[in-house]
This record gives structure tokens, sequence and C-alpha cells, in this order.
């Protein structure tokens, strides 16, 4: 596995290059990977500032490779997963956690992710990736051109990346429709929704793709409509509290975030009371109690 050292000399390659795309971590025998010109029919794609990794972007991957839609239930079924860190982000600067300890994290979270899949999934192809663009449609662009293979990729997000990602300010001198139709026809968006008071109720979320498909929002095409998976964000977890207790408890994902992580790893617990055990996967927190990316 790569060292902290070795993902900074990545970093730092991908910005004094010309590159557009690296590949900074995969996991073993990654068989999409191997030959990026191989067929693979879908590549989940999960773009986050992972500042960071949860056990909310754990159980939202999770509940997306295992979801029919998108991976095909059988004995042999494989999922493909890129987790991607943008070396420079629209809206989220890089501080605290330096992006060679995300990207440390990044690999320890891919370690989670096939221990939560195995029981649906047979095999789940992981890597972890950098890029200099913060916009979708020049990230989904770059992974085309690395793995010509792929004929489809998935964007995970939630609601408020949804707004984003239609939101013309990204997009100066351009439509939606010339910046984004080409992104739209081959990438699909499984958006996560929960009631927010920032973003609204979970209804109102789910009425702003109707809209779009009543073409309410003249702005916006109407067939994008068939893009967009909406799926709950509501239900909560099942998390073993073993430094509490011995019994599963319920944790609700509304309050499991990267926010909380970093408030728990420098006061002992986040806002809400939560430690990180209740936050992170296990090798998340084994990375931050040892290398103390949020320490400063």
């Amino acid at each position: 596995m790569p060292s902290t050292a070795e993902y900074e000399e990545q970093v730092d390659l991908l910005r004094r290059g010309s590159d557009a795309l690296r590949i900074a971590y995969t996991s073993p025998s990654s068989s999409f990977l191997t030959s990026p010109t191989c067929k693979v029919e879908s590549l989940i794609v999960f773009d986050s500032s992972f500042n960071p990794p949860t056990l909310a972007h754990l159980e939202l991957i999770s509940r997306t490779i295992t979801h029919p839609a998108f991976i095909p239930r059988s004995e042999t079924a494989e999922a493909n997963v890129l987790l991607l860190l943008a070396v420079q982000n629209a809206d989220k600067p890089t501080a605290p956690a330096a992006l060679a300890d995300r990207l440390s994290m990044m690999e320890q979270f891919s370690l989670e992710i096939g221990k939560a899949a195995s029981c649906r999934i047979s095999k789940v192809n992981i890597a972890v990736g950098i890029t200099k663009y913060p916009r979708f449609v020049d990230k989904a662009e770059a992974v085309f051109h690395m793995f010509p293979g792929v004929e489809e990729q998935v964007y995970l997000t939630g609601y408020d990346t949804l707004i984003r990602l239609l939101d013309g300010k990204y997009y100066p001198g351009q439509t939606l429709k010339d910046a984004l139709g080409d992104f739209m026809t081959r990438c699909k968006i499984v958006c996560y929704i929960r009631d927010n008071p920032k973003w609204g109720t979970a209804a109102e979320q789910v009425r702003f793709v109707e809209d779009i498909r009543a073409g309410r929002r003249t702005d916006i095409p109407r067939l994008w409509a068939d893009r967009i998976w909406l799926l709950s964000y509501a239900d909560p977890i099942c998390h073993p509290a073993s430094d509490v207790t011995n019994e599963p408890q319920k944790l609700d994902l509304a309050i499991v975030s990267s926010t909380a992580a970093r408030d728990a790893s420098k006061h002992g617990k986040s806002t809400e009371g939560l430690t990180l055990s209740y936050i992170v996967p296990h090798g998340v927190m084994r990375y931050i109690i040892e290398n103390k990316p949020y320490s400063g």
C-alpha cells in the first residue's frame, strides 16, 4: 500500500503535469483497472472531499452498489467503484487535512467498502483517483478518456451536489444543455435525499426533479429527469457501538458527517455527542488516531 509520502508525490505530479486524472491506489485484483480498455457496463463514481470518509459515505456506497438498478444480482456480480478527490474543489478548501492524508484515509475506506458489500456482491473493484477538475462534467470526460471501456458512469451525490451540478453559474457563457448535454447522456446521477433545513424537506427535493420532468424548469431539459435516481437517505443504520455496549444501535445518518468526525477527533465527541468510533470506519479511525491529521 502507498505511504503518505507516495500520495504526496502523486498529488505533486498531478499538479505539475498535464494529466487531468491520476489513479493513486487500486484494491487488490481490481480486474477492470488492469486493462483500461476492458468493457465495463457501469462505473460508480463517488466524488467527495473525504475529509474524512465516514460511515455515512460507506452506507451510501453500500446501498448503491447493492441496488439492483445498478448492479445485477447474481453470484458473480461485480461492482466497479472510483473514489475521486479533486485537488481543487469548486466550493471546499483543502484544509484541514492534507490531500495526502485524505488519500491514505480513502485507501483505508476502500477496504471497508468490500467488507460491507461482500454479502451481496461477489467482488468490488475499487480505485482511488485524484483530479485537477472541480466540475463533474470535466471529471467525467477525464474518466472516460482514461477508461475507454466504461460504457456509463454513475455519480453518487447528495441533493446539495445535484443543485450545484445543475446551477448555471458554474458554466459561464454556456447554456446548461450545451455544458452538460454529453454528461447527462453518458452518465447517471444517484441522488440521496433527506430532510435538511438548508435544502428543504425530502418532498421538496423530490419536487425539484419532478419539476424538471414536467418542464417547469425551462433551463433544464425534461429528459434529464430520467437520468436522475432519487434514493432515500433517511433510513438509519445499525452500528455496533463497541465502546458503549455490545448491542447494535440505530444511528441517524443525518448526524454522521465529516464535520462531526473532525469535531470528535479534536474534542473527544461531536456536537451531537458522538465519539469518533460512531462516525468513521475502524481503519479510518485508526489512521486519525495514529496520524492526527486534524490536530492543527
